[in-house]
């Protein structure tokens, strides 16, 4: 199903996401628009999706050889390009939830101009560390990354040792049938880009925005990832992330070492199955190269290993019905003079 996005200030508070015909009149009327791309946002759909699919996956699914095959499609069930897009737009709606980042990059576009800011934006996403507030806005991108990283990590961890450990159960000894065609699937499967549905949009934005609190200045770190990240997120709050612009946005919304990390995950992943015999080499390859090395390619994007974000106590801010949930809080004077 389609589903429209738009990101929206609504009186002082930036707000986010009304869908397909679920946004009123009323919210249409009073709430000037900055759109982030269907494109985009259904990437960061596909990112929640998968890591919450593949990290809810237990051991304790491994009782029979089509156990083993459910969790295998869930383990391997995404486009590796469209993952690593979704993981800077995910840290992107992390980072929109920092009100001094939102408001450093209205007070950037009136010291300049929108339009050079946003060439500037495009042509050098790292140019994004001269706003004011993006250290902040960043080590909310790396925060909501890791926290879809390091459980996934976890759960790959733990479906790797259940190889062994289920290798006493005779049934795990059988051998797969047909084993090209299993591994034509996940090829298959690996090639297909997500379509989320409704039901999806509000999951994505409790999932990027939940539990965020105050972040201590000092605990910034940046990588390539999380710059891309804050700076999709201020080419959103600028409105020049709609569709219209997912052309020019390719600068912002890949990365060398992530790209190349994600697909060699995928190909290790092959590899493994094309090799693998009985069931709980599936299970082996599952945990290893469809969880364990996609998740340290998350976790490596996240900056995991670096100084984390020092946190203050966190206090969401109320979550209001429906599909519009606040983002960052921005002074109403920096609203009414943004330039547009």
């Amino acid at each position: 199903m389609a589903w429209n996005k738009h990101w929206m200030v609504a009186g002082a508070a930036m707000a986010v996401l009304a869908m397909g015909g679920l946004a009123s009149a009323r919210q249409e009327r009073e709430a000037p628009g900055v759109s982030l791309a269907q494109e985009v946002v259904a990437a960061a759909s596909a990112f929640e999706t998968y890591t919450r699919g593949a990290g809810s996956i237990s051991p304790a699914v491994f009782t029979n050889g089509e156990g083993v095959a459910r969790a295998l499609v869930a383990g391997s069930a995404y486009k590796a390009e469209q993952l690593e897009t979704g993981m800077i737009a995910y840290g992107a709606i992390a980072a929109l939830q920092e009100p001094a980042f939102v408001d450093g990059v209205r007070d950037a576009a009136r010291q300049t101009s929108r339009e050079a800011l946003v060439e500037r934006l495009l042509a050098s996403p790292d140019s994004v560390v001269e706003i004011e507030g993006v250290g902040l806005a960043a080590a909310r991108a790396q925060m909501a990354l890791q926290g879809r990283g390091a459980p996934l990590a976890v759960a790959g961890r733990a479906v790797k040792q259940s190889a062994y450990d289920i290798q006493h159960q005779t049934w795990s000894k059988g051998a797969v049938a047909d084993t090209a065609g299993r591994l034509a699937r996940v090829k298959q499967l690996s090639a297909t880009a997500f379509a989320p549905g409704q039901e999806d949009a509000g999951r994505l934005i409790l999932a990027a925005t939940g539990g965020a609190g105050g972040f201590a200045e000092g605990g910034r770190v940046f990588t390539p990832v999380t710059v891309r990240s804050a700076a999709l997120a201020a080419l959103a709050v600028l409105d020049a992330a709609g569709d219209a612009d997912v052309a020019r946005l390719a600068p912002v919304l890949s990365e060398k070492k992530a790209s190349f990390c994600m697909k060699i995950a995928k190909l290790n992943l092959y590899q493994c199955l094309a090799v693998a015999g009985p069931h709980y080499e599936d299970v082996f390859c599952l945990g290893q190269h469809a969880m364990i090395d996609t998740a340290q390619c998350v976790n490596d994007a996240a900056g995991a290993g670096l100084a984390s974000p020092a946190i203050a106590p966190p206090s969401p801010p109320p979550r209001p019905a429906g599909f519009v949930i606040p983002v960052a809080s921005v002074a109403p004077s920096a609203i009414a003079q943004a330039p547009r």
